[in-house]
């Protein structure tokens, strides 16, 4: 995720160089900066990639379904504390990357460039999917929802973190809509009617 500058800072782990270095990383940032696409193309500007090495990687205890951040402004990146648990080095390295991919697309390119071609190139070179977004079951809506609402028409589950601001009789299920699609709330340790959607 590509993020503006009004979050809070973390506890900090080091920089990106560092921890390229502790995680095993640091030789696939190295072959990306120079293999001989990127410097053919100009897919990665010297000093962005400087820049990108010395940015801060903080840890965010608040975060629930977030897995990271990028702020190219602050030349730092935030990943989730869950991203740090023993058995989860594949999801904490791809998140990494992908932030990582931010920062250097947009020190190159002198603008945000979000998901744009300019960070799918870099995630090419860094040897990483360019996907958007995570499919990580301990970072979901479900694994962190406080409530949740079914549809009595489809069974479909919704998943909230927080309380929801509209009343539940104002809402309807987007897949069967306002006439059919009408929620009811059920305790979250109930079995699932019907597949699992995250609203």
């Amino acid at each position: 995720m590509h993020a503006d500058a009004t979050t809070r800072h973390g506890d900090a782990l080091g920089t990106v160089g560092e921890l390229a270095e502790a995680w095993g990383l640091r030789e696939r940032l190295e072959r990306a900066i120079q293999s001989p696409r990127a410097q053919r193309q100009g897919l990665l500007a010297p000093h962005a990639v400087r820049e990108a090495l010395d940015c801060v990687v903080e840890i965010s205890q608040r975060a629930k379904t977030l897995a990271g951040a990028a702020y190219t402004e602050q030349r730092r990146i935030v990943l989730n504390a869950q991203l740090l648990h023993a058995g989860r080095e594949p999801d904490r390295n791809s998140t990494f990357l992908h932030e990582c991919a931010h920062i250097l697309a947009d020190l190159t390119h002198g603008k945000a460039c979000r998901h744009g071609r300019a960070w799918r190139e870099v995630m090419s070179l860094l040897g990483e999917p360019a996907e958007v977004g995570h499919r990580l079951e301990y970072l979901s809506r479900k694994a962190h929802a406080r409530i949740s609402w079914v549809c009595v028409a489809c069974g479909r589950k919704h998943y909230f973190i927080r309380q929801p601001r509209r009343r539940i009789q104002d809402c309807y299920c987007r897949r069967c809509g306002p006439d059919d699609g009408q929620l009811r709330h059920v305790p979250l340790d109930s079995k699932p009617v019907g597949p699992d959607m995250e609203d």
